[in-house]
């Protein structure tokens, strides 16, 4: 699996470790965890640390693309944590096209930083 989960506290936060090619069974992990939080209420946040992201398949890009576009008022916060650069102004594309959603690209050195705000 490209995609494993981390557990987080409160139960709001759907934890994500990144690493290699994203696969259609990985987007069915993410999708499956997620559902479970939403039975909870609440907007849910994302939190990804991405090592190496090396792209994903079609088959999982529509599945995410479509489950994104049915639950983007479910979600108000997401923080991605890697070193890549051009992740960062992905999350500021991310702000730019999805307003309900605030986005916020860290590097691994501000961690700590990127769990204290997903957390706030």
């Amino acid at each position: 699996m490209t995609i494993k989960l981390i557990p987080h506290k409160p139960d709001k936060i759907v934890g994500l470790n990144i690493d290699g090619k994203i696969e259609a069974k990985d987007i069915d992990l993410v999708v499956k965890s997620i559902e479970q939080k939403l039975k909870l209420g609440g907007k849910l946040r994302i939190y990804a640390e991405v090592n190496n992201w090396s792209g994903m398949s079609l088959e999982a890009f529509i599945k995410d693309f479509k489950f994104s576009l049915q639950h983007l008022q479910d979600f108000d916060k997401e923080a991605i944590v890697s070193d890549r650069r051009w992740l960062e102004s992905l999350a500021a594309l991310g702000n730019t096209l999805f307003s309900s959603i605030e986005v916020k690209h860290f590097t691994f050195a501000d961690k700590d930083k990127a769990l204290e705000w997903i957390g706030s």
